[in-house]
């Protein structure tokens, strides 16, 4: 259904992109809660709900303390996308609890909810790739990877290093 709505959107121009981008900031995290309870994954889905739950804070903390001017001039709420931690918040949890190929259509799609936002002026790049961040952070703090994952790949960031860390079981 989300890829249809995508689908759509772009033959129908600019307005219908930015709707299919507000449906889909919505959507995402409905279709990724809703999966994990389908799935009978209850951990799973208390993890994403916390991890949502987070992200969107911290997407408003983050706009009430940065205020940071609109590209549209509308207001001082442009960093982080709210859209864009919403859509990108389906897409760290599919990739910190089953690894990234399960999650790389998420990230597609929550690219382009936060393409949407940048075609209206109603963010920049940096605002998008903020919310990406923010979410993230949530997903790597509060959910934890399958047990059965093979293979975990584990971003590290301190003061003075940026580095991966790989966990691997056979």
């Amino acid at each position: 259904m989300a890829l249809s709505a995508c689908g759509s959107a772009v033959a129908d121009g600019s307005s219908g992109q930015t709707r299919a981008g507000d449906v889909l900031s919505y959507a995402i995290p409905v279709v990724t809660l809703g999966a994990e309870l389908l799935r009978g994954e209850r951990d799973g889905a208390l993890q994403y709900t916390e991890a949502l739950a987070v992200t969107l804070l911290g997407t408003e903390v983050l706009k009430s303390t940065v205020h940071a001017e609109r590209p549209d001039h509308s207001n001082n709420r442009s960093f982080p996308s709210g859209h864009a931690s919403r859509a990108f918040s389906g897409a760290t949890y599919v990739h910190r609890r089953y690894g990234l190929e399960s999650a790389l259509p998420l990230y597609v799609l929550g690219t382009y909810v936060g393409y949407t936002r940048v075609q209206t002026h109603r963010h920049r790049w940096a605002d998008v790739a903020g919310s990406a961040a923010v979410s993230a952070a949530a997903s790597w703090w509060l959910v934890q990877p399958r047990s059965d994952q093979r293979l975990v790949v584990l971003p590290e960031i301190g003061p003075h290093y940026v580095g991966v860390e790989l966990a691997a079981s056979w």
